[in-house]
């Protein structure tokens, strides 16, 4: 059930506009360490006593944001020590890899804790079969724009938007994590947006033609 909760649109701009971090570096920093505490608008019940604990799934940046709630180290000015109320996490096509650019300061920053150490599972979930070099431009810039530098992205498979080698880089900081691999399976169900055909025409296509999402 959905609790009752007062959100609007200028809510949601303000928060957009003041959420710290990112390629815009609000707040004077890109540096989760320097993030100003930023309270999100709108009025929210208080949480009810829980009941036990849940599993999170994160699909594409969602992923690496769970990480950061799971964390009790203090991100943005607040330990939201999520680990108390989770046993397990999967993430879906999200980028765990360290890339060069102020919007990977966050994954940068949940990469140096192991979550399993506080007895959280771990499931990284990549998919394959969309090769950087014959996918289109979204595709390949956006292989760029999650792996090191000196790379344009053509040479690397994935799901469209995350290359392989980021989606299961969560294994490289928990080890006891676990990783699978879907044979072509995308990121997301491009023809089922206004605008898909404008921002990724190839991949839209994909999607029309039957290929699966997460």
């Amino acid at each position: 059930l959905i609790p009752d909760f007062s959100y609007n649109i200028f809510d949601c701009w303000q928060d957009f506009r003041n959420n710290p971090g990112g390629v815009l570096k609000v707040g004077g920093s890109a540096e989760v360490e320097e993030y100003p505490l930023w309270v999100p608008k709108g009025s929210f019940p208080e949480a009810p006593e829980p009941m036990g604990k849940v599993a999170l799934i994160g699909h594409s940046a969602g992923g690496w944001i769970c990480r950061a709630y799971l964390s009790s180290r203090n991100y943005g000015g607040k330990k939201y020590n999520g680990h108390e109320l989770v046993h397990s996490l999967i993430t879906l096509g999200s980028p765990h890899g360290n890339a060069p650019g102020p919007a990977f300061k966050g994954v940068e920053w949940v990469n140096r804790e192991d979550l399993t150490s506080y007895g959280v599972r771990a499931l990284a979930v990549g998919g394959t079969g969309y090769k950087g070099d014959s996918s289109g431009t979204l595709t390949k810039n956006s292989y760029a724009f999650c792996c090191p530098i000196g790379t344009d992205g053509s040479q690397y498979d994935g799901d469209g938007v995350t290359p392989i080698e980021s989606a299961l880089a969560m294994k490289q900081v928990m080890p006891d994590s676990d990783e699978m691999l879907l044979d072509d399976v995308g990121h997301f169900c491009w023809s089922d947006v206004f605008g898909g055909e404008t921002l990724a025409p190839e991949l839209t296509q994909f999607h029309k033609d039957g290929r699966p999402w997460y």
